[in-house]
């Protein structure tokens, strides 16, 4: 009988941090991510709260904007994206 596989999105770096575990069984290198967040032109990692693999293969980038991730409902596992509060401007 066989076996249907649906792909999901794939979180590879939260909130500036590799996830290698998910990496290592996706096969992608830091040099990847690092590639694909320049793509968007992007400098700093630490701007970036997501960069997930899409199931076409793709590298979506996610910087760090709004507050409710909500682009990211369906990728496993969820992230928990928390980011502090920027200064207030006097």
């Amino acid at each position: 009988m066989r076996r249907l596989i649906k792909a999901e999105p794939a979180l590879l770096l939260e909130a500036g941090t590799y996830r290698h575990d998910i990496m290592r069984r996706e096969r992608v290198v830091e040099a990847e991510i690092r590639a694909a967040i320049r793509e968007q032109g992007h400098a700093d990692i630490e701007a970036i709260a997501a960069v997930v693999l899409e199931t076409d293969g793709s590298f979506s980038v996610i910087p760090h904007r709004g507050t409710t991730h909500s682009a990211l409902s369906d990728v496993h596992p969820v992230p928990s994206l928390k980011r502090e509060a920027a200064p207030q401007e006097k």
